[in-house]
């Protein structure tokens, strides 16, 4: 293993280590920590989204967190609705007390919830995009089938996460839902913090 691949798996490992920082008093430790290191990630998915050129509809932020990413696309994109959806009560507080003291909470909403079962009808969402959660989930097949049910017909689904995920695991997930013959577009994402691609972007996109 190269030397930068090694200092990769360090950071993961103690990423995860920070897990227990998702509720209680630490979530502003959590939050102050996340949005340090994935400042720059946030960055690029919304030049990202700003390639895509939309002109208005919902944007599903799935495992918001604080909900910083949701509220840099509100800001960026003013003609979108956005969502942000996380597990964690706490999360979600800070993320709509953020909203509100931004002024941007008649755009953002969130919602506590599991990506696996989405409080959100058929055909919501014109685009999903998901940041360093991917990781966490229990299983990849349940997620996959609720935000393929959200997505609107020709919607795309965007999943960031650390590049030591392979991309043949993600395929095998994706064999068993309604995305099964979809293409699996797998791209490097480098930051610019550091020399090399710390992220990897899985992006499908629902068949119209």
């Amino acid at each position: 293993m190269h030397r930068h691949e090694m200092k990769e798996h360090a950071l993961v490992g103690h990423l995860s280590h920070l897990n227990f920082l998702f509720s209680g008093w630490r979530s502003p430790i959590y939050e102050m920590t996340m949005v340090r290191l994935t400042r720059r990630l946030y960055r690029r998915v919304t030049e990202d989204l700003a390639s895509v050129h939309l002109v208005g509809g919902k944007v599903l932020d799935a495992g918001t967190g604080p909900g910083t990413l949701a509220r840099d696309i509100a800001r960026s994109f003013p003609q979108l609705q956005v969502y942000g959806v996380d597990l964690s009560e706490e999360m979600i507080r800070l993320a709509r007390e953020h909203a509100t003291h931004e002024r941007v909470e008649e755009r953002v909403h969130f919602d506590v919830s599991n990506i696996a079962h989405l409080p959100y009808p058929d055909h919501t969402f014109d685009f999903v995009v998901s940041t360093i959660s991917m990781h966490h989930w229990y299983e990849l097949e349940q997620p996959l089938r609720e935000l393929y049910r959200v997505l609107r017909p020709g919607g795309h689904l965007w999943i960031y996460d650390f590049r030591f995920i392979q991309a043949h695991a993600v395929e095998k997930a994706i064999a068993s839902t309604p995305f099964a013959g979809t293409l699996l577009e797998p791209t490097l994402v480098r930051t610019g913090f550091w020399p090399f691609a710390l992220y990897k972007r899985f992006a499908l996109q629902k068949m119209q």
